[in-house]
């Protein structure tokens, strides 16, 4: 089988998920050192300079294979400057997320940038392997963040079963196990992302970090309040208090980036400040997006550590 790590020439089929205000450079730096993989999320740097700055940090790192993920969708403005980027930089590969690969494809197969497209179910499957993707990413229901609606039991073989590209796993793994248990099922590799928030290299709030290590599978919720696709966090006081639906002005204001941050900055300081999730969104900074895997999550490690504990088998 052409697993992950024989296609990107890596020691482990373990890919550290882009995680949308969590993965950084020092985390994706370690899951390589440990000879895994990684991707920076480009939705986490505020321009594309600085996109570029940590690819370039990286490479000057090491030669071991990174990508970068790219998200195709909610009025992504720099997602032009961003492919430029990895396209010029020449990653090595790209994760697509939200939207139709076609054109980061396009751009990326002539110059040799494997593209790993993130589906939830057959029908996305089939537009990404027509448009030409070198792998397919199978997110299920037990994935931190956007989650998929099936299980990996449910989502791995039906996707192996009619495609014959690679299909990749993501959502649900924190040990060896059940590593070796999507690999068993057809997996070419494991995308990990939620067993990595309470790391050293990890900057999330200590909060963040705290309610993951305290936390259990029955603490996770799967919720649209904050983007409008289903995404499982956390359940804090702050989840509660926002509830489930979106508001009128929010959905209105949903690809309108730049009148959102004019009315952010607006709200700040004043009285209404505790009300600005009904009018530009929920405060990601008190978000905590995690699977269930975190149940197995009961101290901060580094990330090296937490890829010898999924990549070894146990005792």
């Amino acid at each position: 089988m052409n697993t992950l790590n024989k296609i990107l020439n890596i020691k482990h089929p373990l890919l550290l998920s882009p995680m949308f205000m969590v993965t950084n450079e020092k985390m994706v730096a370690a899951a390589v050192d440990a000879g895994a993989t990684g991707a920076l999320v480009a939705h986490n740097y505020r321009n594309s300079h600085n996109l570029k700055q940590a690819i370039i940090n990286l490479k000057s790192k090491n030669k071991t294979p990174f990508g970068v993920n790219l998200t195709l969708d909610f009025g992504n403005e720099l997602f032009h400057q961003n492919l430029k980027i990895c396209a010029d930089e020449k990653v090595d590969f790209i994760i697509t997320s939200l939207g139709d690969p076609k054109e980061v494809i396009d751009t990326a197969r002539p110059l040799g940038i494997k593209v790993f497209c993130d589906v939830v179910n057959e029908r996305h499957a089939e537009k990404a392997v027509h448009r030409g993707a070198d792998a397919l990413i199978a997110v299920n229901r037990n994935a931190g963040g956007h989650a998929g609606i099936y299980t990996a039991e449910e989502l791995i073989p039906a996707l192996k079963g009619r495609f014959d590209i690679p299909v990749i796993s993501a959502g649900g793994v924190s040990s060896h196990t059940e590593m070796k248990k999507a690999m068993d099922m057809g997996a070419a590799g494991v995308s990990v992302g939620s067993v990595f928030i309470a790391t050293h290299e990890s900057n999330v709030s200590d909060e963040y970090k705290q309610a993951i290590i305290q936390g259990g599978a029955s603490d996770i919720i799967l919720t649209k309040r904050i983007s409008g696709v289903p995404m499982t966090v956390i359940k804090t006081k702050y989840i509660k208090s926002i509830g489930d639906e979106r508001s009128w002005l929010e959905r209105k204001l949903k690809k309108r980036k730049r009148t959102r941050r004019a009315l952010r900055k607006a709200l700040e300081g004043t009285r209404l400040t505790r009300f600005q999730h009904y009018v530009v969104g929920p405060d990601y900074q008190k978000v905590y997006c995690a699977g269930p895997s975190i149940a197995r999550v009961h101290k901060i490690s580094s990330v090296k550590e937490v890829i010898e504990r999924i990549t070894e088998p146990e005792a």
